[in-house]
């Protein structure tokens, strides 16, 4: 894969675009709430609720450049939902970017590594690990999909209603497919497929915490893999905390590196 600026911005496109028509989900489902989306210079400006983990500005300084009365503005807008502006930069964005966020305190939050996978040079012949099935989403089986997903993130009981609250929008978004893998015939796991033209993206990947390592979230990656080829998809992106599982259990299916990306944080 040669990476260049026109290719990354693709791939930030994408990723901002899923979390758009995720907010639009949300929206249709809870038409009280005020989630929105904003579009700045090619930014996306994602707003989702207060305790949303898709709170940020994405594709910053890769299409238009970014002048610091433009942060202002970014910065007010979480501000005025009493939260502090958080922004992803692709390291292919402009040079000028880092200086003018060291400039005014903003701090490494987190690292996340951009992971691609050339479709087309994918084994349709790899099949599912012994005693794992996989099945779409549907009316009937939507309710399983969402308490299995939900209680793979969460980390109590008590976590669940808010976790279920940010799952749903997966099921509900244009473009998305969720996914329900079995093992033994009892519900492991979950993950999304999300196609827009010749790319895609994979997310929302859980797994119960019984059914952990025995190649669920592999069988899950595999799957969707194939899936997306048959639609037609190219390129495919998939995105994990550097060093985790789930890092590893997409590099194993073919998945590289593209970039390590950078979640910035106002002071």
């Amino acid at each position: 894969m040669n990476l260049n600026l026109s290719l990354a911005a693709s791939l930030e496109e994408l990723q901002a675009q899923r979390r758009a028509d995720y907010v639009a989900a949300r929206v249709r489902l809870h038409p009280d709430l005020d989630s929105c989306v904003r579009e700045f210079k090619g930014a996306f400006i994602i707003y989702d609720g207060e305790a949303s983990p898709i709170n940020r500005v994405m594709c910053l300084g890769l299409k238009e450049s970014i002048l610091e009365e433009d942060l202002t503005g970014m910065e007010e807008f979480y501000n005025g939902h009493g939260l502090k502006a958080m922004l992803d930069v692709c390291p292919l964005a402009e040079e000028d970017m880092i200086y003018l966020l060291g400039k005014r305190g903003y701090t490494v939050y987190q690292f996340d590594s951009v992971l691609v996978h050339e479709v087309s040079s994918f084994r349709l012949e790899i099949k599912e690990p012994p005693g794992i099935v996989i099945w779409p989403v549907n009316k009937n089986n939507y309710l399983t999909w969402l308490d299995v997903v939900s209680r793979g993130f969460s980390a109590a009981e008590a976590d669940l209603p808010s976790m279920q609250s940010i799952c749903e929008p997966n099921y509900h978004s244009r473009n998305s497919s969720a996914y329900l893998a079995y093992l033994d015939g009892k519900p492991a796991g979950g993950g999304v497929l999300y196609v827009r033209g010749h790319m895609a993206e994979l997310g929302g990947d859980a797994t119960l915490p019984d059914f952990r390592r025995r190649g669920v979230q592999t069988a899950l990656i595999q799957h969707r893999l194939k899936a997306a080829r048959k639609m037609g998809v190219r390129q495919m992106v998939f995105v994990a905390a550097p060093g985790t599982s789930s890092e590893r259990n997409a590099r194993r299916a073919g998945f590289e590196l593209a970039y390590s990306r950078a979640l910035f944080l106002q002071p």
